[in-house]
């Protein structure tokens, strides 16, 4: 299953890599194109509750296979694209298959963490993590040693395919929802506070990540007068402490406690990126977003651990899921926004507000508070 989420995050990072070539290749200005690239966002949160809806009636497995293909099948068609609104529409198409696999993916992973009886989600989301390294890394060197775009895209299409929809075989074959509970009400999410509460925390966790994508280069070179080539490697930083965090996040759930553990990451990387903004030094802002992001590592694997246990998992996943892509839609927006009134160390200001949020709510992804609510709805359902 790791092998699946890899597959996810090496798409989303070589089509990062190559922002620049498709770019400059359709001739769109920076306006145009931060349109264009609301395409996957756009995508993936119509898709994703859709998807919760089916898994209701369709096995992960199949889901997760037709999601697999359509990301590897559209993401070398952008570059067939002959206009911003043609790339637009491709984008939205491959969002929506990132969405599909997204919710698909995390609705397995949340099975086998339950049938294992062990915690085994933040180590999903590290294969994630470094899957979005490896494709980023991989269309870096591509761009470098002159490969095309189309090339590099259709090289990482025919591994993420291989890869990706043969391993999702191994997947499900039986929907997500017992037979006993499949009613139309079950294939939609079930309401309470704690949902609510939990896709809060996704949606501030998404927002944040969002931010330090779009934003740290900037800020480090703008702001704070860092070199380009250092300034760039701000969100390569973040990505890796990301990457550390959800390595070690299973092991720190079962010894802290997943409150306590989401409390006390969260609370650190406020206090820290605080600290960093204050400073307003490069290296500052360098080891902010390096705590960061070994902050946020454990959140989103844990919020999505009790979202799976409130009720039947593939709906109330699918809800936390896109809440949470509505936040990294929405953040990088809001920081721009926020940056044109009262300038960009201020507006990354909103980060901190987020991750003191996260901790002040942590409470919420207690086990059994999950527990009490799986119990009621199995309750209502016989």
């Amino acid at each position: 299953m790791a092998v699946v989420f890899f597959a996810l995050g090496a798409g989303t990072g070589t089509w990062a890599a190559r922002i620049p070539a498709i770019k400059a290749e359709l001739h769109l200005s920076a306006g145009l194109l931060g349109l264009v690239l609301l395409g996957p966002a756009i995508g993936s949160m119509l898709a994703m509750p859709a998807t919760g809806a089916l898994l209701g009636a369709v096995s992960p497995r199949r889901i997760a296979q037709l999601g697999v293909l359509a990301v590897a099948g559209l993401l070398p068609l952008t570059t067939f694209a002959g206009s911003a609104w043609q790339l637009f529409l491709v984008l939205a198409g491959w969002g929506g298959g990132i969405g599909v696999t997204d919710v698909a993916m995390n609705t397995e992973a949340a099975a086998v963490q339950e049938h294992l009886g062990k915690t085994t989600m933040s180590r999903f989301h590290a294969a994630y993590s470094a899957g979005g390294l490896a494709g980023a890394g991989a269309g870096a060197i591509a761009a470098a040693s002159g490969l095309s775009a189309r090339a590099n895209f259709a090289l990482a299409a025919t591994v993420i395919l291989a890869a990706g929809a043969g391993c999702a075989q191994l997947f499900s074959a039986a929907p997500a929802a017992h037979p006993s509970h499949q009613t139309a009400r079950s294939r939609w999410p079930t309401w309470s506070w704690t949902l609510a509460c939990l896709a809060l925390i996704a949606f501030g966790s998404f927002l944040a990540e969002g931010a330090a994508s779009d934003w740290s280069a900037v800020y480090l070179h703008s702001s704070l007068g860092a070199a380009p080539g250092l300034a760039a490697i701000g969100y390569t930083v973040f990505s890796a402490a990301m990457l550390g965090g959800r390595l070690a996040g299973d092991r720190l759930t079962d010894w802290a406690g997943p409150a306590r553990l989401v409390r006390a990451s969260a609370g650190i990387a406020a206090v820290a990126f605080l600290g960093a903004l204050l400073i307003g030094r490069a290296w500052a802002g360098m080891a902010g977003f390096a705590v960061l992001g070994a902050g946020l590592s454990v959140v989103v694997p844990i919020v999505f651990t009790s979202a799976s246990r409130l009720g039947l998992p593939g709906p109330n996943l699918a809800l936390v899921t896109s809440t949470g892509y509505m936040g990294m839609l929405v953040g990088p927006a809001v920081i721009g926004g926020l940056a044109d009134a009262v300038g960009l160390p201020a507006a990354l200001g909103t980060i901190v507000v987020i991750t003191t949020m996260t901790a002040i709510l942590a409470g919420v992804v207690k086990p059994r508070a999950a527990t009490a609510a799986v119990a009621r709805t199995r309750a209502r359902a016989s």
